[in-house]
């Protein structure tokens, strides 16, 4: 990230940021309430654009949603109408894979992370844990390539 800037109606969310990540190394980013981390993990996972400066991926400018990370809501994002079936599926339709392929590797999945039994229910009848093995999973297929790489 190059003087990386982030202005709303009447203020500044961040103002001129630069950091680099070298590959491999994990990073945390630390704040109090309301400095403006949601919005830079929003700018890196190309969901909102920088008002001035330039976002670059292993050194490649950001100009759309980036692919090659996993981005997590703090809160569940599951859709409530979709089971935890229909919820896995929707990140491999995503990706681009439908039909009976995405139905067998979403079941997969749902195997995996231990669900057997649940992938008919809905994110409501779920305890706090289940719902963020299926939310894992549904992100995870959300990106395209079969990589999988941290911000």
């Amino acid at each position: 990230m190059q003087h990386i800037t982030k202005r709303f109606a009447g203020y500044s969310a961040l103002e001129d940021i630069t950091f680099d990540v070298n590959p491999g190394r994990f990073v945390s980013i630390v704040g109090p309430s309301g400095c403006g981390k949601s919005t830079l993990l929003n700018m890196i996972a190309g969901l909102l654009p920088p008002s001035s400066g330039l976002v670059d991926i292993f050194g490649e400018p950001l100009a759309a949603l980036n692919r090659r990370a996993s981005y997590m809501f703090q809160q569940d994002a599951l859709l409530p109408w979709k089971t935890v079936l229909g919820n896995i599926q929707l990140g491999l339709t995503f990706r681009g894979q439908t039909g009976p392929d995405a139905a067998g590797e979403a079941k997969a999945w749902i195997e995996r992370v231990g669900l057997q039994g649940f992938g008919d229910r809905y994110p409501h009848q779920l305890s706090g844990g289940m719902r963020k093995r299926g939310r894992d999973r549904h992100f995870r297929h959300s990106r395209s390539g079969g990589s999988h790489r941290a911000l």
